[in-house]
């Protein structure tokens, strides 16, 4: 994929890219393309990607991933000894890191190596540990622009200005997520999903509302992916109308969230939206 920047975005990466720090934290919102833009900064001096696993060691970029301690012990014995030629190692979504990785990870910050760096990404920082954040460098790669997005939709080659639309919808800004969504159909149909339930579950009857809450009680992944999009659509909403009654519902969505997230009853978050 090539890749798309905003430009505030460029002049941040261009610093980096002659200067490297031993410790750097990309961040920003799911779809911008983190883990391309980490990988791309590394380039030739990759060393390492380390990703979130299974229980069987398996890499696992699902949401059950977790980075384990032993994979930070692997990564510390990597990085000992004399070198004399740059490595970088990339932690994708390093807030999978288990309590236990973070503190070992901490350790590689404290003594640094002049020959080593670590590029971290992460969709929710605030998962990681402040000892961890206050010794990295942080950048928020922002979304790209609107006429930007188009372009990559064009070049892409699609040229149905429906489906340019609903791409626009799903994924303005977010260069990465578009290039999946345009790339794969399969994922392309399951978003467009999501968001026509999400808009009856905002703007449905209480019996429409009550069927989606049905449809998604039992699978958290969906559910979250539901109520995202749902937000999506009040964001938009803000925009244009930026009502008391869209704030608050706003407000109850993100509270839903936050709870289903945290292993909430999910079916209980969902039929309170209903009801409120």
């Amino acid at each position: 994929m090539s890749l798309l920047y905003n430009p505030e975005t460029k002049q941040l990466l261009d610093k980096v890219t002659i200067d490297m720090p031993h410790a750097l934290l990309l961040e920003g919102p799911v779809g911008v393309g983190l883990s391309t833009i980490a990988r791309d900064l590394a380039w030739h001096d990759l060393a390492g990607l380390i990703q979130g696993t299974d229980n069987e060691n398996n890499v696992d970029i699902s949401s059950k991933g977790v980075i384990r301690i032993s994979q930070i012990r692997d990564l510390i014995e990597s990085t000992r000894g004399k070198l004399t030629k740059r490595r970088v190692y990339v932690i994708d979504e390093a807030d999978k890191m288990s309590i236990q990785a973070q503190n070992a990870f901490l350790k590689l910050l404290e003594e640094p190596n002049r020959f080593v760096s670590f590029i971290m990404t992460s969709h929710a920082p605030q998962k990681l540990l402040p000892t961890i954040i206050s010794r990295v460098q942080r950048i928020h790669i922002k979304p790209i622009d609107q006429a930007s997005s188009r372009n990559l939709i064009k070049n892409k080659g699609v040229n149905d200005e429906r489906k340019q639309a609903q791409l626009l919808f799903l994924a303005d800004g977010l260069p990465a997520e578009l290039s999946r969504l345009i790339n794969d159909e399969k994922l392309f149909t399951e978003r467009s999903t999501y968001a026509a339930d999400a808009r009856t579950f905002i703007q449905g009857t209480p019996y429409q509302k009550a069927m989606i809450a049905q449809k998604y009680h039992g699978d958290r992944t969906s559910a979250l992916e539901m109520l995202t999009v749902a937000q999506q659509i009040l964001r938009h909403s803000l925009s244009s109308n930026p009502s008391p009654s869209i704030v608050r519902l706003s407000d109850q969505l993100a509270d839903a969230y936050d709870r289903i997230l945290a292993n909430g009853n999910i079916r209980l978050q969902l039929i309170n939206l209903v009801l409120q």
